[in-house]
Order: C-alpha cells, then structure tokens, then sequence
C-alpha cells in the first residue's frame, strides 16, 4: 500500500463554516490554515477542530447550531417587510446593511447579524434587534423620518413630489440653483435630517427654515458653480464653467494645466492636491482653499495589484503618486534615489519592496497600511494577499472563495 504524504490546506475566505466538518476531512491535511472574516463552528466541531492542526485567523469564531442557515450578502442589502425567510439565519454582510422593517416577524427570523461596513435603522426599532456585531458604523436615525440617500441635490422635481415630512439624509443636503423655489416645501412642513448643508448664498435666508440649528451650513458664494468633482480638468471646465464651487478635495494633476489655464475663479472647501510644477500658476489664481499639498507628477492607482519597474518609472519625468492601491510591488531596478525623487505612496494596503529599498519608501508613503521586504514574502504569504492561485507549492491546496463550507 501506498503512503500518500498529506497536503497542507489553505482557506482564504470571507466566511468559512465549519460547523459540520468531519474527522475525516481534518485528519486528511497535514495542516489547516483557515484565514476568514468569520469562522462558524458547532460545539461538535469546536472540541473537534482543537484535536488536530488548525490555526485560524479571524476576526470571530461564532458558535452555532448546525440547522441555522447562513445568508452571505456583499455590497447594499436591505431587511424590509418584504424579506421572506423560511427559517432562522445568521446574516453576514460585506458593505452597508439597510433595515427598514418595524416588524417584529422579519426581525425574529435573523437570529444573528455580523456586519462588516455599515449599518443604517430606524431608532423606533432598537428593541425589537437581534443581536448584531458591527466591524463599521452604525447610524439611528428618527424613526418618524423618511430615510434618503447619503447625499440629496435639491431641485424643482423633489419639490413636486414631496411631503410635509421629516426626511432623514445621512451627510449633506445641497441646493446649488439660488432661482430655486422652496417655499412650497416651508408651506408643507417638510423638514431635513441631516449632518451638513450647502446653500446657494442667494437662497440661504429663504433655505434656512428647512434646517435646524445643529446643522452645519456652508454657502455657495454668487457667481460660482456647485461641483463634487475631484479632478480639475477640461471636462469639469466644460460642464461647469470657469467659476467653481468645490464640495470636498480637489486633484490638479500636471496634465491638465490646460485646465488650470481656464479656472478664473473657485472656493474649494477641502485640500487642493497640485503637482509642484503648478503650484505658483495656481496662487496666481482668485481661489480660497482650507489646504494645500503638493504632490509628484502623475496621479495613477486606484487598482488592486500593480507593479512599478524602472520601464514604467522612465515614462513619467517629473514622477508617480501610487494612490489607493492594494498591494503594489516595486521592483528591484529603482533605485533607493529613483524613490526619493519620482515615487510617493498613498493610502496603498502594502508596499512590497527589496531590503535596500525599504527605507526609502517610508519617507514617502502616507496613509500606507504595510511596507514589507520581498525577502520576507514567501509565494505562499503573496499568494494569500492577492488571492489568487497556489504558484509555488505544490505541497498545499488553496482554496479562495467569498463563502466556503468544510
């Protein structure tokens, strides 16, 4: 008979159920790496798991009975009185978890709710809750109130429709057009819930009614227009104008000095983000800013994976600003010198790099989560990070999934 040498198991998932495993599937791996948001186990499997060679980690281990469902839902989900459940449910959310339900049916069947992001209800319900654990934000708002979005343009549609009501918006309400009529919305009584509003300077002794007094109030100077937009650029110029209003930061990368040119006048009411070559161009400018920062030449990421090489580095004179990236590789032909004056890191997840280079790279990163030697990232340990296939060793099977049952 045939010894065959056990494998290594490796779990990468956002959810792993191990509530019915068996002895024979953990006696069958040499070792067991469970890596998992949350991990569910049964009081069976709990004492069983403990018996052979498992490390987890996880952010939670929730016991639970082997006959209650698990409901996995990623991005925007909503209890409403339209949920239907055949039986009781442990949900786990990835995203923003809405509940709008006063029903206490719906809520009963959700024994369990586990939350990663945020998580939005009524406060009239607060009793009627399962037990929910939130790796996020939660927000209560006035259960007499009709919930919104996060943000509302007001404008001539809204005002048709509406009610004398309280409407719950969670961040801002904004009423660029100060030719706006809302005096039909005072007449009726309708009222915003809400944490800030930007007003027309036009229309904001007329507005005003329509706001209590703990809400923050920024007005929208004549002559300038309402944008959210996050890049200067011809575009934005095109649609908007020359006069801008900007409602939070505001890019100016070195490839749109052309629309720098065309900017006469703007108030931007969070940090200018400028390429250094463009910076005395733009305090030539009419322009009010909280701050300002000046940042290398060319603004890329935005990517879950990407490698810098000195190829790449030489197509950008004046330099890179890596921005929300994943996980970003840099390769050994840059230089410690080619970091200091062409690369800067921002709001990165990790930064992989040589021994040589590590130093180097910390003086111009921010907001960067890790920064690791390449010498220390074995293939298992990268394989992990970027979630894709085992490359390297053929002693372990990996499984990736969003969801996985042992």
């Amino acid at each position: 008979m045939i010894d065959v040498e056990k494998k290594n198991l490796v779990i990468n998932a956002a959810v792993c159920d191990a509530r019915r495993v068996s002895e024979t599937v953990l006696g069958s791996y040499k070792d067991i790496s469970i890596n998992a948001a949350v991990v569910l186990v049964s009081q069976e499997t709990k004492d069983l798991l403990a018996k052979y060679n498992v490390t987890m980690n996880t952010a939670e281990v929730l016991e639970a009975p082997k006959d209650i469902d698990i409901m996995v839902q990623n991005g925007a989900y909503e209890i409403n009185d339209s949920t239907l459940l055949s039986k009781p449910v442990i949900l786990i959310t990835n995203g923003s978890l809405n509940i709008e339900t006063r029903s206490q049916e719906v809520l009963e069947k959700f024994t369990y709710i586990h939350a990663n992001g945020s998580v939005s209800y009524p406060d009239d319900i607060t009793e009627k809750l399962p037990i929910i654990k939130v790796n996020g934000s939660i927000e209560s708002y006035p259960g007499d109130a009709i919930r919104l979005g996060s943000n509302l343009i007001l404008d001539k549609a809204f005002i048709l429709r509406a009610k004398g009501e309280k409407y719950y918006v969670k961040d801002k309400v904004v009423i660029p057009d100060k030719d706006l009529d809302v005096a039909p919305l005072i007449e009726l009584g309708a009222r915003f819930i809400t944490r800030k509003a930007v007003i027309a300077e036009g229309l904001l002794e007329e507005a005003l009614p329509l706001f209590d007094e703990r809400v923050e109030i920024k007005t929208i100077p004549d002559g300038l227009v309402y944008t959210d937009g996050k890049v200067l650029d011809k575009a934005l110029i095109r649609k908007h104008g020359d006069s801008l209003y900007v409602d939070g930061n505001l890019y100016i990368d070195l490839e749109n000095e052309a629309a720098l040119d065309g900017l006469a006048r703007a108030k931007i009411e969070g940090k200018v983000l400028i390429s250094s070559k463009l910076v005395e161009k733009f305090h030539d400018k009419d322009v009010e800013y909280n701050a300002l920062e000046e940042v290398k030449g060319h603004r890329v990421g935005g990517k879950g994976f990407m490698t810098i090489d000195k190829r790449i580095l030489d197509r950008y004179e004046d330099g890179i600003r890596i921005g929300e990236c994943g996980i970003v590789m840099i390769k050994d032909d840059i230089t410690p010198e080619d970091i200091v004056e062409k690369l800067e890191f921002i709001a990165c997840g990790v930064v992989i790099c040589s021994e040589e280079q590590k130093g180097t790279v910390e003086t111009v990163s921010k907001d960067v989560g890790m920064i690791m030697d390449n010498q220390q990232v074995n293939l298992g340990t990268f394989n992990k990070l970027v979630e894709g296939p085992d490359l390297g060793d053929k002693d372990t099977k990996v499984i990736n999934a969003a969801s996985y049952t042992m």
